[in-house]
């Protein structure tokens, strides 16, 4: 192990602040390296939201998997926060650790096959080195994110949502094992037959329960091309309705939704729909016939097509994350899913109220079949058909515009589970604990609590996601 940072002005501050609970020379000895100086440490006080700050005492940049298994269990017996951090995407402070220890899982990075139609991967994989390998055989996770610099750690403990997610549920819906960190420092296999409580209170457990340090996928056939047909909408339930009934479709591909300013400032509301649906074709010439189920939609006007590679599909978003997060501007976002019967009312008042809709530049709706997302803590809204809502807020610096932004969000909320919608922790102001027994419910707040004291014993874990 190796200590690094002496002389810098934060190491004077981090050494002292452990000196009463965690004794420099009684850090265990690793492959990696802990980290004190002030770059690295203020490097892991912020996130993609840019508003919350929790500075850690130390990162640790770890090289193996006994690194996080040792970490962990100094940090337990000694009752200091610890938390693993990926790409840092989420926009609350839910990877930060004040007084604590980040560890960093950048090298923890391998992705390697399992057979023929599985791969493994470590928690600091990015799921574009994901898509890499499992492509070479024409394979694919059946659920991908929109930014292929998501860590496959992040998303498998936040859910993991992409454009097909109303076919196959979350990410987590498609992992067959993990290999996990308990709060307590030990190293365990869990799957549906071996540990099953530890794997089901991890996927989507927000880091509560285990640290992931390997996950196996389960994959699927990945189209060659894609074509992707935008359908224009004026009509706010005709929109809706035609997303819920291509939810049916057999073959269909990606589908999503979203709301933009109307350029016709002369119409009512000023808000355009589009639907966005795509299916596998052979070729360029192919994509541009229309489909059979495009006819009998409501949609106003259909734009010409687009059809790309998958591998290109998969990447259509990089260039404008990477760019947003060099930009360095504040996110508020907020992310839930509403039941059907409850959606046009919410997006109603969103749309029409100033307050609420301050600050949205990005706005995706997109149909989600609730039955298919079956890991109990990847909470989606009640009923047969439910919306996933995505609303991406940006301020132009941290004064009052931000502060209109958090407040909208946080004013949303009780209007949210009133309807019962269900939030997505990591787009999602931290909750109350009694918010957060009604997002979960009963049943599986009573379960999830259990497993918190049972696997994370001195409740050491995860501390940014507020929940214990």
């Amino acid at each position: 192990m190796m200590l690094t940072g002496a002389g810098s002005p934060g190491n004077v501050w981090a050494q002292s602040s452990l000196t009463d609970t965690w004794p420099i020379h009684d850090l265990p000895e690793l492959d990696g390296q802990v980290l004190f100086d002030h770059a690295v440490r203020h490097a892991a006080a912020v996130d993609n939201g840019g508003h919350v700050r929790r500075l850690p005492v130390a990162v640790l940049k770890t090289r193996s998997v006994d690194d996080v298994v040792l970490m962990v269990a100094n940090a337990s017996r000694r009752g200091i926060k610890i938390a693993m951090r990926g790409q840092g995407h989420s926009q609350y402070g839910q990877s930060q650790v004040e007084g604590g220890i980040v560890i960093d899982s950048s090298l923890l990075n391998a992705v390697r096959w399992h057979g023929n139609d599985t791969v493994d991967a470590q928690p600091g994989a990015l799921w574009g080195d994901v898509a890499k390998l499992t492509l070479e055989r024409g394979l694919t996770p059946p659920v991908m994110p929109d930014a292929m610099m998501l860590t496959v750690g992040g998303t498998l403990s936040a859910g993991g949502l992409g454009e097909t997610s109303y076919r196959y549920g979350a990410q987590v819906d498609n992992v067959l094992e993990l290999d996990v960190v308990t709060g307590a420092g030990e190293l365990l296999t869990c799957s549906p037959e071996r540990h099953e409580e530890l794997f089901r209170m991890t996927l989507a457990g927000c880091g509560q329960c285990g640290i992931i340090v390997r996950a196996r996928l389960r994959l699927i056939a990945a189209p060659s091309f894609l074509s992707i047909h935008p359908l224009l909408y004026d009509d706010m339930d005709a929109f809706l309705s035609d997303q819920a009934r291509l939810t049916t479709v057999a073959g269909l591909g990606p589908l999503n939704g979203r709301i933009s300013a109307s350029q016709d400032k002369g119409r009512d509301g000023h808000w355009q729909f589009t639907l966005l649906a795509g299916h596998e074709v052979a070729d360029a010439a192919e994509g541009h016939q229309p489909p059979d189920w495009i006819a009998g939609l409501r949609c106003k006007s259909a734009a010409a097509a687009t059809t790309t590679t998958y591998r290109d599909y998969l990447e259509r978003r990089t260039a404008s994350v990477v760019a947003g997060r060099a930009r360095r501007v504040a996110n508020a976002a907020l992310v839930a899913t509403l039941p059907d019967n409850a959606v046009r009312p919410f997006l109603a008042h969103v749309l029409a109220t100033p307050e609420a809709s301050v600050g949205i530049w990005f706005f995706e709706v997109a149909a989600r079949v609730s039955g298919r997302h079956m890991q109990p803590l990847q909470k989606t809204a009640s009923g047969p058909l439910a919306f996933e809502l995505r609303m991406q807020r940006r301020a132009a610096g941290e004064g009052a515009e931000l502060d209109a932004m958090l407040a909208a969000n946080h004013a949303l909320l009780p209007r949210l589970q009133a309807a019962g919608g269900k939030i997505y922790p990591p787009y999602c102001p931290i909750l109350t604990s009694e918010q957060w027994q009604t997002h979960y419910g009963a049943e599986t707040w009573r379960r999830f609590a259990a497993a918190k004291r049972r696997f994370d014993p001195n409740n050491v874990l995860t501390p940014g996601a507020g929940i214990f």
